[in-house]
Formats: C-alpha cells, structure tokens, sequence
C-alpha cells in the first residue's frame, strides 16, 4: 500500500520581497538650490521696501536730509539770531495792565468783614441814595491847601436794637467815635472824616459794637 503523504513548503524569502512590492518606503529629497533662491528673492523684497519707505521720509524733511549729508567736519552756515534787545518795544495797549513799569498802579483800601451780619462795607466819597459812593483812591493825597472828606458806609442786618460805632483812628491813636442806635434789621450806617495835609499818616476805621469788637474795618494812608 502506498504512502499517502503530503508536503507542504513554504518559501520566506519570496512572501518578504512580496511586502516589500506592496509596501513602498517615503523618500525625502531636500532641494537646497530652490530654497536659498526663495530666501534670497525675500531679502531683496524686504530691502527694496525699506529703501522707498527712507526714501519718501527724507522728500518729507529736506532738512534733515541736508543735515545727513553734510560732511564731517564742516559747520553749516547758520542764520543770525537777533537778540531780544534789539527789538523796537511795542506800544502799550489801553487797558493792558501786563507792562507796568511806568504805570503807576492806584490802590483801593479794601473793606475787611469779621462778622457775617455785615453785608456791605467801603471807603468812598459822599454816599448818595443810601447807597456808597465811588470807592477812594489809595493813599489820599492832599497838598498843602486841600482838603477832603472820607465816608465809611456800612450796611448791617439783624442787628436791630444794638448800638454800635464807627471809630476813626490815626496812627493807632482814637481820633472820633460815633455812635448809632440801630432801628431796624436792615441798616446803613454812615459816618465821615474829614481831612487836610496836616493830618496825614495811617489811618484806620472801624466799625465796633458796644462791647468793643470789630464787625469791619479799612485801612489807609493819607499823603501831603
């Protein structure tokens, strides 16, 4: 009886070169001449921008294109300046109170207020109407022959019932005090002094109540 077997064989090498057939391997090539070519097209872009750009600044500021070019070593002419004293002064303008030198400045004497129930107070010449009139110039000034009469008004509120004065002073010294019953809660009270050249000097005047506080008072200089 014969054998009955059977022989199987199998060839590894031929599977490994058939895989080989089916799988293919990724190869990269680099192409250096290609990519130094693009590189290089980019720096001369970039440079070429930025030569219009400085170009179009130095049409924009001719004088500092000058500047930059201007040798070393050699100093521009420059234009001669003028001194400020040179100039001719512009004449003074009416009502303009910038320039002073030859001005001479009038002061006012300015009615200082202690007490809030004083709502008015002032130095000036003869009231008319109840009312202050214009405010005196600072200092008075009187010659030998003259004369002038100063109102100190004073306007109060409130105060209905008080007695209260007006106290003139000279070089510190009490001169005229004059004394008001006041009547009613709005008052004005007015008192005067009347002044030559003998009497200059500091003066004062004050408005007082009766226990001798100051509700107001303006100060000023009298000149012959």
């Amino acid at each position: 009886m014969a054998d009955n077997r059977v022989v199987i064989k199998i060839n590894y090498d031929k599977d490994k070169q058939r895989k080989a057939l089916i799988d293919p391997k990724m190869v990269t090539v680099w192409h250096t001449g290609r990519i130094l070519s693009a590189v290089f097209i980019l720096l001369v872009l970039i440079l070429g921008a930025i030569y219009m750009f400085s170009g179009k600044d130095a049409d924009e500021n001719p004088a500092q294109a000058n500047e930059s070019i201007t040798p070393a070593g050699v100093t521009p002419p420059q234009t001669p300046a003028i001194l400020e004293a040179e100039l001719p002064k512009p004449p003074p303008v009416p009502g303009d109170l910038s320039n002073t030198g030859n001005v001479e400045v009038v002061k006012r004497p300015q009615a200082i207020i202690y007490d809030r129930r004083v709502v008015r107070a002032s130095l000036s010449t003869a009231p008319k109407n109840d009312e202050p009139g214009n405010p005196v110039k600072q200092p008075v000034i009187l010659g030998p022959n003259e004369s002038t009469e100063l109102f100190y008004f004073s306007q109060i509120k409130n105060l209905m019932g008080h007695t209260l004065f007006h106290a003139w002073y000279k070089d510190g010294q009490l001169i005229n005090k004059k004394q008001f019953e006041v009547k009613s809660n709005n008052a004005r009270l007015v008192s005067s002094r009347k002044l030559t050249a003998r009497e200059a000097g500091e003066w004062r005047v004050a408005l007082l109540d009766k226990k001798g506080k100051k509700l107001s008072e303006v100060n000023y200089s009298v000149n012959h």
